[in-house]
C-alpha cells in the first residue's frame, strides 16, 4: 500500500511521527492515496485526501491526529499481504496473544497491563496477520485515555516493557470486555467461535473475505481461545497469562 504525504517543510519532523509503524519511503507515482497538510500562515491547517478536504481551520496537533487516523485506517484496509484485525496483541514466552475488540472496548488498558505483567508489546490497535496466520508487530505508542478520556500516547518503554519485533504464531485469543467488579472466570471457546469473533473485527472482511478467512483460520488452528468478563486490567492480566499457561497455549515453547 502506497501513500503520498505533502506537508510544510517546517512540520516534516512532526508529521513523520504520525506515519504508521514500519513504513518505508516509496516512489510518489502509483500511490493509493495522496494526503496534503497545508497551513495558512496564521496557525490554522487544512488536510486533504486526493484533493478533497477532510478538515480545515484546525490547529496543527488536531490536524496531525486526523492525518494519523486516516493513514492507519488506509493501511488496515489496503495492506496487500496482511489482514488487519481490530485487536490488541502481545507476546508471552514467544507466543502471540490476540485480544479482539472495537474502539472503547478497553484493548489498550488490557494490553498495557499485560505488558506491565511481563508480556512483549505488539499493538494496541491492530493485529496484522499474514496469509499463514502469523502475527506481525504494529507497535505504535499506546494510546491510553486519562481520567478526562483524552488519549495520550505512551511509548512502551515508559511502562517498563519492550516491543516484540519478530513475527509469531498465534497461540491464544482472549475474548473479553470490561465489567466493573467482575471476577475473572474464563471459559474455553471453540476455534469456530474464535474465527467469528476475529472476523467481526477484521477491517477488510468485506473487501477481501476469502483472504481474511484464510489468514484467521490459520491463526486460530493451534490457539487456545478463552472468553470472560474482566474487572480491573492490572489485577486480571497476571491471571490471564497464568490461565493461558494452564490451557497449554505456551506449552510448546
Amino acid at each position: 500500500m502506497r501513500a503520498r504525504l505533502v506537508v510544510p517543510p517546517e512540520q516534516l519532523e512532526r508529521a513523520q511521527k504520525v506515519v504508521p509503524p514500519a513504513s518505508e519511503p516509496c516512489s510518489p507515482s502509483g500511490v493509493d492515496a495522496a494526503f496534503e497538510l497545508a497551513g495558512d500562515g496564521a496557525g490554522a491547517y487544512e488536510l486533504t485526501r486526493n484533493g478533497k478536504i477532510l478538515a480545515r481551520q484546525l490547529g496543527l496537533q488536531l490536524a496531525l491526529e486526523i492525518l494519523e487516523r486516516e493513514l492507519r485506517a488506509l493501511v488496515a484496509l489496503r495492506a496487500p499481504r496482511h489482514i488487519f484485525v481490530h485487536a490488541g496483541a502481545v507476546a508471552h514466552r514467544g507466543a502471540a496473544i490476540v485480544i479482539p475488540g472495537a474502539t472503547y472496548a478497553g484493548k489498550t488498558t488490557l494490553v498495557a497491563a499485560l505488558v506491565r505483567a511481563g508480556a512483549e508489546y505488539y499493538s494496541d490497535e491492530f493485529a496484522p496477520l499474514d496469509v499463514d496466520g502469523i502475527l506481525h508487530p504494529f507497535a505504535k505508542p499506546l494510546s491510553i485515555r486519562n481520567h478526562r478520556h483524552v488519549q495520550i500516547d505512551h511509548p512502551v518503554d515508559t511502562l517498563g516493557g519492550a516491543v516484540g519485533e519478530r513475527p509469531l504464531p498465534v497461540r491464544a485469543v482472549i475474548v473479553t470486555s470490561y465489567d466493573e467488579g467482575a471476577e475473572w472466570r474464563p471459559r474455553r471457546l471453540t476455534s469456530g467461535a474464535a474465527v467469528l469473533s476475529l472476523m467481526s473485527h477484521t477491517v477488510p472482511a468485506q473487501s477481501r473475505p476469502a483472504q481474511a478467512l484464510q489468514a484467521i483460520n490459520h491463526a486460530v488452528e493451534d490457539a487456545a481461545v478463552i472468553e470472560g468478563s474482566r474487572g480491573e486490567a492490572d489485577a486480571v492480566a497476571p491471571l490471564m497469562l497464568a490461565e493461558l499457561e494452564r490451557a497449554g497455549a505456551m506449552s510448546s515453547l
